[in-house]
């Protein structure tokens, strides 16, 4: 009975310790967000001094997210990974080489394709760049916020590598 109790408790442990690495995850990427909707909201309206061209806002919709999103995650990464005592350069790096790849490619082929047909449909109802902006940025995180965790469960699961 001791002993099923130890499996028991272990297990619980090693679970919420799983959850909270989740967690932490996940704020990383909202952090990234919160970025990119900034860095999104600016270069659009930004974009929008320069030319109203509804082909044109988009675009610098995009660069404005990559930009913001970028800097943002690897701050919060950093600083998270700093405040648990778990930092290490070599993991931080392997991180970002598990992690980068696979985020370009949801976000070019999948999450930014999304920004730019959100924003050039808002914006051809409306004429509003701040708001098709962000409108379509919100899209486009959705989408990659459930391909991202998805692809975290699928390295966690069944390659065992932790992000």
């Amino acid at each position: 009975m001791k002993n099923f109790k130890f499996r028991l408790k272990t297990k619980i442990k090693k679970r919420i310790q799983l959850n909270k690495r989740v967690i932490d995850f996940n704020k990383e990427i909202l952090i990234g967000e919160i970025g990119a909707l900034l860095g999104a909201s600016l270069f659009g309206f930004l974009g929008s001094l320069i030319s109203r061209s509804p082909n044109f806002i988009p675009i610098a919709t995009v660069i404005g997210s990559i930009f913001g999103g970028c800097i943002s995650w690897v701050a919060a990464r950093f600083h998270y990974e700093k405040k648990n005592n778990r930092f290490s350069a070599r993991k931080f790096t392997r991180d970002i080489s598990f992690y980068t790849p696979v985020a370009f490619l949801i976000s070019v082929l999948v999450a930014y394709p999304t920004v730019i047909v959100v924003t050039h449909s808002i914006f051809l109802e409306n004429s509003i760049p701040y708001l098709s902006s962000f409108i379509g940025e919100l899209s486009g995180f959705i989408v990659f916020l459930i391909l991202i965790n998805a692809y975290r469960y699928i390295l966690s699961r069944y390659l065992n590598k932790r992000l």
